[in-house]
């Protein structure tokens, strides 16, 4: 069957891209599965309880399916495109994401990966400040569970090793995804908001 390369991206503080990736294995066209990730990550970010602790100014623009050559590279590429915002007031700084953590039957550092999603709205963290509240973590599973019943059947997840270990997956192979989780604790992508321009106010000394 062939390896399908999925990307969703989209913009925050309406300029500053985000995006998460992800690899599957289907015996469907690659028409046919861009159909099916198009569906299910839009079901995820459709999701009200989601929706509403995203900042109006972050949006979902894109969702991509590329069909994988033996070395995980882009091939032909199918797109749709949305201008889908949150709903919420506000948002935490760029860099910081909600993480949800896809597992395979690897046991070690190898067998698992994350998708960083976009910054959330202030509302998201728990009265106490520092992670979030069990409402929000509450609400990004309820997404993420929405966006895998639309995968169910057509897609099936894949964690990439691209290269070898001493004593686990060999170069460029696959584990299959067979559970996740969402932490409340988030995590950080640096890359997001690299070229905000910050300004500086001067101390005295």
């Amino acid at each position: 069957m062939p390896n399908y390369l999925h990307v969703a991206t989209g913009v925050q503080d309406s300029a500053f891209a985000w995006s998460i990736r992800a690899i599957s294995t289907s015996s469907a066209t690659e028409s046919a599965a861009q159909t099916a990730w198009d569906a299910g990550f839009v079901a995820l970010w459709n999701t009200a309880s989601f929706l509403a602790l995203v900042s109006t100014t972050t949006t979902l623009t894109q969702t991509s399916t590329s069909t994988a050559n033996a070395s995980f590279k882009q091939t032909t590429k199918t797109v749709s495109t949305h201008n889908i915002a949150g709903t919420g007031t506000g948002s935490l700084p760029f860099q910081i994401c909600p993480i949800v953590t896809l597992r395979t039957n690897q046991a070690t550092k190898y067998g698992h990966g994350r998708w960083y999603l976009p910054a959330l709205v202030p509302a998201s963290l728990a009265t106490g400040g520092y992670v979030l509240s069990s409402a929000a973590v509450t609400a990004i599973v309820t997404a993420v569970n929405a966006g895998f019943t639309a995968w169910a059947g057509s897609l099936t997840f894949q964690i990439l090793h691209r290269k070898g270990t001493l004593h686990g997956p060999g170069p460029l192979t696959l584990d299959a995804v067979i559970s996740g989780d969402v932490s409340n604790k988030p995590g950080i992508q640096r890359r997001r908001g690299d070229k905000f321009v910050p300004s500086r106010t001067a101390i005295t000394l």
